[in-house]
């Protein structure tokens, strides 16, 4: 699902973190050749707003052990549950769809205890924002990354996504998420803006909450919200170093960094769709997949 897409390090922001650590630890003895794995666990929604996709796909087991605080103390008290169970990033619904008309904000008191507590343990809160309430409450409680895009696009303009970059927040698009969606022209405007405005951009799929594990369908949405092949290349590789702290080691072909490389089939310079063409996957400096073509 994901080596064969050329990655080496990705970022999990949300599943049972029992079954991610026992994945990450299976991969890191060597039992099986994987991506290095960041996860945040268990994400957190809002009290009473676990997002009705979410009831509605996934198993009634699987949805009871889902964290919904009801105040400020229980949602510090998951944090702290999380954090001691070795979460690498902590992950919260600022904004959750509850219906497919409704989303549910998160109570602002909560989000700005989880964040507290996360920065304080040296962790990054992931949002998923969905909307400008949502976004609202992201910048107001000190988010540090938008872990997708607005869906709903209405009131977002510059005035807030200036805000937005002032706290120097970063957004992962997500774009193949809402490609269906009717209103992905301004959900695309959105991203560019934000970019355009200063803010830093990173690259990220839903993979594994979409069941199709392609990742073309998000390299061209993001050619058309106006992004250039060196900052798809960067939102891949320096800009996700840099947002976890990984610069000195990781993100750049240098002498001295980990040898975690993506040896592509083409230029992306010249073809469009060279991301997509991966031939190795080098974490490590160990093949950890070859494409049989």
């Amino acid at each position: 699902m994901l080596t064969r897409s050329g990655f080496t390090t990705v970022v999990d922001t949300a599943s049972l973190l029992s079954n991610t650590l026992a994945l990450r630890h299976r991969i890191d003895s060597g039992e099986l050749l994987g991506p290095r794995i960041l996860t945040a666990g268990s994400p957190l929604y809002p009290p009473d707003g676990i997002p009705y996709y979410v009831k509605d796909e996934l198993p009634a087991e699987v949805v009871r052990q889902m964290t919904s605080p009801a105040d400020a103390s229980e949602a510090v008290a998951l944090v702290d549950a999380n954090l001691r169970g070795r979460a690498d990033i902590i992950k919260v619904f600022t904004g959750s769809w509850i219906s497919k008309e409704e989303v549910l904000p998160m109570p602002e008191a909560i989000a700005q205890s989880v964040v507290r507590v996360a920065h304080r343990a040296g962790r990054l809160v992931f949002s998923h924002p969905s909307n400008l309430a949502g976004m609202q409450v992201a910048i107001d409680s000190g988010v540090d990354v938008l872990a997708h895009a607005p869906e709903n696009t209405r009131g977002i303009d510059d005035a807030l996504l200036r805000r937005a970059v002032a706290r120097k927040m970063v957004m992962i698009p997500t774009l193949k998420l809402f490609a269906g969606n009717s209103n992905i022209e301004d959900i695309r405007r959105v991203v560019r803006r934000f970019h355009e405005l200063g803010g830093r951009v990173v690259f990220g799929t839903d993979t594994g909450y979409l069941t199709d594990y392609s990742i073309n369908e998000e390299f061209e949405q993001l050619s058309k919200a106006g992004f250039t092949w060196r900052e798809i290349l960067g939102m891949l590789t320096e800009y996700p170093s840099r947002l976890f702290g990984d610069h000195n080691s990781r993100g750049r072909i240098a002498a001295g960094m980990t040898a975690d490389l993506t040896v592509l089939g083409s230029d992306p310079a010249t073809d469009p769709s060279a991301f997509s063409k991966v031939r190795y996957t080098i974490r490590s400096g160990q093949v950890v997949y070859q494409s049989s073509r």
